[in-house]
């Protein structure tokens, strides 16, 4: 018995698999076709989703069937709800012939995005700020705060905040989401220099004076 591996790249892919192996008494038979599959499969529609789909057909050979070792009614069978990555599946029938392949689903991409989070540099002061970078031009942005102050709502790069937890859902125009949520902490009281201390740091998505939980 061979395997074949499919990789599932884009949208929708529908296809017909035909190598089979049988058992000697399947091969003198000679009354039915081939056992094959045929399989649609859909990826994952965002990063870490697990919206995925394959649906496996059988046809020819000799009922009843089973995948992956569990006998099925009918010739049908559905894998839902998958998240990206690779998928064996074995059908065989009565008469032991069988056939295999994996499927491997691709998810897209994840979306980058860089931060440079600034503390508030007197204590009750509210001159913090968020500093995004995202490499996908058609988002929108979508921000919430649950002790903090001074968000504008939709716009992309923050400032004058308090000290404070800031969270924000960026939506793609496909409809994906993704979160962030960062802490805009504040000088101790009685200290501070008039300014933002620290040097921001955009390899991490943090600056050294704040932070950025991804």
């Amino acid at each position: 018995m061979k395997t074949k591996q499919i990789f599932i790249a884009l949208g929708l892919v529908a296809f017909t698999f035909l190598n089979s192996v049988y058992s000697s008494s399947a091969q003198s038979s000679g009354t039915k076709l081939p056992l094959s599959l045929q399989l649609a499969a859909g990826n994952p529609s965002c990063y870490a989703s697990n919206d995925g789909s394959i649906v496996v057909d059988i046809l020819g050979g000799y009922p009843p069937y089973w995948v992956n070792g569990i006998e099925i009614g009918g010739s049908q069978v559905i894998f839902s709800n998958l998240s990206a990555g690779p998928y064996s599946i074995y059908v065989s029938d009565t008469l032991l012939s069988s056939s295999e392949v994996q499927v491997i689903l691709i998810s897209p991409l994840q979306l980058d995005v860089q931060a440079v989070v600034s503390n508030v540099s007197v204590f009750g002061g509210n001159n913090g700020a968020i500093d995004l970078t995202v490499n996908n031009q058609s988002v929108s942005y979508s921000w919430m705060t649950p002790d903090g102050s001074g968000l504008v709502e939709n716009l992309e790069d923050q400032s004058g905040l308090s000290a404070g937890t800031y969270a924000v859902t960026i939506t793609q125009v496909d409809g994906c989401q993704t979160m962030k949520r960062f802490t805009v902490d504040q000088a101790p009281q009685g200290f501070g220099t008039g300014g933002p201390n620290g040097n921001p740091n955009i390899n991490g998505a943090s600056g050294s004076n704040g932070s950025a939980i991804f």
